[in-house]
């Protein structure tokens, strides 16, 4: 996991020295906030990948199946444990990413952060499924997760737009936006 960090840390670097060190400090934070939380989202989804070779992998790619469940909320119908609890972690995880999208560009439409959403959560599915199938990682691709995450988005885009409602009632400015001039 130390690796995992130091080369997500490694990478900003290189970020920012490539794309965003001419930018004003504002916009360096709103990227740099977003940066962080997909790679909390990469440790917590895909990280650590474990490269080791299976000595039994002959024998296990007999018996490995390949899960992709396509029947959404089909664990929590089954009654399976910690199925509700996947299911408000999946919406938690997202609720940022609507969020900092909205705060990245202040004009965020509904359909964008869905649609941006979607793509996020498309591909940690198709990562993980892509793990099962060639290093064993035994993940699950599931709609269930897809629904959920853009759900998360959703509400992280509510949350926005409720927030700013309420700081541009009280008359407060908010850091993330720029001032508009009579």
């Amino acid at each position: 996991m130390i690796l995992d960090v130091f080369i997500l840390i490694l990478i900003y670097i290189l970020i920012y020295f490539l794309f965003l060190k001419d930018k004003e400090q504002m916009q360096i934070l709103k990227i740099s906030l977003m940066y962080i939380y997909l790679s909390l989202v990469l440790c917590v989804t895909i990280l650590p990948i474990d490269f080791t070779l299976d000595l039994k992998w002959q024998y296990h790619s007999s018996i490995n199946v390949v899960y992709i469940h396509l029947k959404p909320f089909n664990d929590l119908i089954m009654g399976y444990r910690n199925a509700l609890k996947q299911i408000i972690l999946n919406i938690i995880m997202t609720i940022p990413f609507g969020f900092l999208c909205c705060v990245l560009k202040k004009n965020s439409t509904i359909l964008g952060i869905i649609i941006k959403t979607f793509l996020l959560s498309f591909s940690i599915e198709f990562i993980q499924l892509i793990m099962t199938i060639f290093l064993l990682h035994h993940r699950s691709c599931d709609i269930t997760d897809l629904i959920t995450n853009i759900l998360g988005g959703i509400i992280g885009f509510i949350l926005y737009k409720l927030i700013k409602i309420v700081l541009n009632q009280k008359g407060i400015i908010i850091l993330w936006t720029k001032k508009k001039r009579c």
